[in-house]
């Protein structure tokens, strides 16, 4: 799961601050997702017949994630605009070469240690939920809102780091909760490549 920080992407932050502006006045998104259930899927790990992943089987898909995860570079996605959907607003992402970069290389991993079943669903294109609809209203209207009212509608996010959680639903508050299990920080971003016929350095 790629929690965003908030502080370290202001412009990200203003975006949802413009959409939960808008999403006030709709009966059917009174509750949007705050800030600490901020979320992008990754890769849900499902496990036929068990509703959590146990110690041992944890500390083993830490282990074996690290390595292959410490390589990848941090990488910036596009989030928005927003979307209305029949179950509530998400954010959609462009420029997502990373994630899907990512996502290629979590997946062989988890499943690897957690069996072919745990990776079956796939999270691609990326996207990140700004509400669940709690109540019946519009979705035309709304997103009609969010075309008018939200301006720019998208923001840059950097992605530096990937969590594994453990993610619970909270039907009553409209929204999922997760607890931060490990975190796993990608590498430095990729330098960009000089161009041929530039000056890289200076000799006496």
């Amino acid at each position: 799961m790629i929690i965003p920080d908030l502080g370290a992407n202001p412009g990200f932050a203003d975006l949802v601050a413009q959409c939960r502006a808008v999403m006030a006045s709709h009966p059917a998104t009174t509750e949007p997702v705050p800030d600490e259930s901020l979320h992008l899927t990754v890769q849900p790990i499902g496990f036929p017949g068990r509703d959590r992943i146990d110690k041992s089987t944890r500390v083993r898909l830490v282990t074996a994630l690290e390595p292959e995860l410490v390589t990848v570079p941090a990488f910036e996605l596009l989030i928005g605009s927003a979307l209305v959907y029949h179950r509530g607003v998400v954010a959609d992402t462009h420029h997502d070469d990373g994630f899907n970069r990512l996502l290629d290389r979590a997946r062989p991993v988890i499943a690897a240690v957690c069996g072919p079943d745990a990776i079956v669903y796939d999270s691609r294109p990326a996207h990140l939920a700004l509400c669940y609809a709690g109540g019946h209203g519009s979705s035309d209207d709304l997103q009609r809102q969010f075309r008018h009212h939200v301006r720019p509608g998208h923001a840059t996010l950097t992605v530096s780091a990937v969590d594994l959680v453990e993610t619970v639903q909270v039907p009553d508050r409209c929204r999922y909760d997760s607890t931060v299990l490990h975190r796993f920080t990608l590498a430095a971003t990729e330098p960009a490549h000089t161009p041929v016929g530039a000056v890289q350095g200076a000799s006496a």
